[in-house]
């Protein structure tokens, strides 16, 4: 069927009030014909909507537009999504000129940003214009909020969890200098971040060879007050730094350490793989420690610079 003659049926179904079936018979399914019928039950002009290519939520998006007297003929396409007209539905309600972007290119989260930026007075659409996405409009959004820039992060690609530990850094004026590394996640930064702004000396851990769940490890038993020394080590995993802190905020840390699993694993690997387990079966090891001796052994190397406790 030619679109001339689909659209002239649509047309004559429209105005005669068509029952399901006659809908469904043109390939429309059984939810986008409640939404048609709906909006002719309600009065209004459905036929900015009755075309398949809208699915039912996208229907329901537009006659609720259309029962507030919105004019939603700008969104009216099936290239945006249920979403996005949600979006751009908040705009128009508010009175916020989004027109410039009302395009599905952008995301829903891209076109929600723009609009609560230019609700307290901001443009940011340039941005979205340069393909950021909305996690980063986000940031930029908010540090305009708190009148901060970090436009300069934002162009040297940072991404949007990194952009928000500097402009949380920049807001709580810590040197953000410190922990601005690419090379760092947005979970490193925040340990780097907090432990600036608790006055604490971040140089112990600032190591890109820590994962944020050993920095937050160190972090806290340097905000505790005890010697991190004996567990500020990238060779103990974040389980065992927890064990070790804990020990020692309890002040009993001559108690006999015991295997925790991963451990365990590593004694049960070398015993298969028939190694000396003996020379590193103590709990003082981290597993990942255990790890770097049972492979040395396996190769039949030399392991003896790893084994730092005596049997």
């Amino acid at each position: 069927m030619e679109d001339t003659e689909f659209e002239k049926l649509i047309g004559q179904y429209i105005k005669r009030k068509a029952d399901r079936n006659e809908w469904m018979a043109l390939g429309f399914d059984e939810f986008q014909c409640m939404e048609i019928n709906r909006g002719l039950e309600n009065g209004v002009d459905v036929s900015i909507y009755c075309n398949p290519e809208f699915n039912a939520a996208s229907m329901k998006s537009l006659r609720l537009g259309l029962e507030e007297g919105m004019d939603v003929r700008p969104f009216a396409a099936p290239e945006f999504d249920y979403m996005q007209m949600e979006e751009i539905k908040e705009a128009i309600r508010a009175g916020i000129d989004i027109e410039d972007v009302c395009n599905p290119h952008y995301s829903n989260s891209v076109i929600r940003e723009i609009r609560l930026a230019r609700k307290i007075g901001y443009d940011i659409s340039r941005f979205a214009k340069s393909g950021y996405s909305g996690e980063v409009l986000r940031q930029i959004r908010m540090a305009k909020k708190d009148d901060l820039d970090i436009d300069f992060f934002v162009k040297d690609n940072y991404d949007a969890f990194q952009l928000n530990e500097l402009r949380l850094g920049i807001k709580s004026c810590v040197d953000v200098t410190k922990y601005m590394l690419h090379e760092y996640t947005g979970e490193q930064m925040e340990q780097l971040r907090i432990g600036l702004e608790n006055g604490i000396d971040i140089e112990v851990y600032n190591q890109l060879g820590f994962s944020s769940g050993q920095m937050k490890e160190i972090r806290l038993g340097l905000e505790a007050g005890i010697d991190v020394a004996s567990y500020a080590d990238p060779f103990y995993d974040a389980v065992t730094m927890r064990e070790k802190r804990e020990q020692l905020e309890r002040g009993d840390s001559k108690e006999e350490p015991t295997l925790n699993d991963l451990q365990s694993q590593e004694i049960l690997l070398g015993l298969t793989s028939g190694v000396d387990v003996s020379l590193y079966a103590d709990a003082r090891y981290s597993f990942k420690q255990m790890e770097a001796i049972r492979l040395r052994l396996e190769r039949g190397e030399d392991a003896s610079d790893l084994l730092i406790y005596a049997n």
